[in-house]
């Protein structure tokens, strides 16, 4: 099943290393083609394509690929050991008589070497407000912006930014506002 844009919606990578060290599993034993064994610390380096997102996200089509990819040789055709991370976001009805859109958010693993090709997944449900009636499959207005600003690529410093409606000469921002730490409202 393809992820349709927009009941589905792309995740957002942040903050992976350039390079991961690993330990080969138990699967790696029974791989006779793979110079790794069971046991192996194996040092891996972001590629290329890493983070690249391949394809546009259009209305009523499939979800564009984008991808976290490390390998040993930190190429994305020739390695012996290649890990690649994935993900989205997809909204549903859990059943008929269900009043809001949940929001399924699937994390993925994919290992890949001689004789192994093995993926992991994970799913968190998330209960939205989004009312069953609402047509997901429209992408919605915007009424108000939000936009990201990241002040250097260590993810050390970011800036959320929201634009509402304000009453001339008034302080009273109206809108929604999501926070995950220390925030300052400056006027």
């Amino acid at each position: 099943m393809s992820d349709i844009y927009p009941q589905s919606l792309p995740c957002r990578f942040e903050g992976f290393p350039a390079r991961i060290r690993v330990v080969c599993g138990q699967a790696f034993s029974q791989a006779r083609a793979t110079p790794y064994s069971f046991g192996s610390r194996v040092t891996l380096a972001q590629t290329p394509k890493s983070g690249q997102t391949f394809g546009a996200l259009t209305v009523g089509q499939a979800l564009p690929v984008t991808e976290i990819i490390y390998s040993d040789t930190g190429d994305d055709a020739v390695f012996d050991l290649k890990v690649s991370h994935y993900g989205c976001g997809r909204l549903y009805l859990a059943d008929a008589q269900a009043r809001f859109f949940t929001l399924a958010v699937i994390k993925g693993i994919r290992v890949e070497a001689a004789g192994i090709r093995r993926s992991f997944e994970t799913v968190d449900l998330w209960d939205t407000l989004i009312a069953a009636a609402t047509d997901v499959s429209v992408p919605p207005t915007p009424v108000d912006t939000i936009w990201l600003e990241d002040a250097d690529a260590h993810d050390r410093v970011r800036v959320t930014w929201f634009v509402g409606s304000m009453p001339a000469g008034g302080r009273i921002v109206s809108g929604r506002l999501q926070l995950a730490g220390v925030a300052s409202i400056q006027a």
